[in-house]
């Protein structure tokens, strides 16, 4: 059963998202809450028709992932519980999935506005899609 008031916060396993955490828990301490972290690794187009080198390294992006995970919970010292998991799909699935299953108050992820062009990708389509307010840290 799912706790309420889940703060969830998508992860690129960049150093960028300690900041997120931050953000994150003192959401949580607001609400009363939790952090739940999440990484999606993008699943193979052809997996019948990957070759070995393919599958290997995409095996390999889910074990740093997970390795990851586990390094953040070992290291966590805020006073809100945190839960991580890593999922195969698309990040714009996963991180949707997570916050309608948790019954997320919020959703915390990096900027995905880059460059100077018009704001593309994966952001905009997380925006519109989310039940629950997005926070977008730079």
């Amino acid at each position: 059963m799912n706790k309420p008031n889940a703060i969830v916060v998508g992860s690129d396993l960049s150093p960028q998202t300690a900041d997120l955490l931050r953000e994150a828990v003192r959401l949580a301490r607001a609400y009363e809450g939790h952090v739940v972290l999440v990484h999606a690794v993008e699943p193979i187009e052809n997996p019948d028709q990957a070759d070995s080198d393919t599958t290997a390294f995409h095996d390999q992006l889910m074990r740093k992932a997970e390795e990851w995970m586990s390094e953040q919970r070992e290291h966590w010292t805020a006073e809100v519980d945190l839960c991580t998991y890593v999922e195969l799909g698309s990040r714009v699935q996963v991180l949707i999935g997570a916050v309608k299953q948790r019954e997320a108050r919020a959703l915390v992820i990096g900027s995905p506005f880059r460059g100077d062009g018009p704001p593309v990708g994966i952001g905009l389509q997380v925006i519109a899609q989310s039940p629950c307010p997005v926070l977008i840290l730079p």
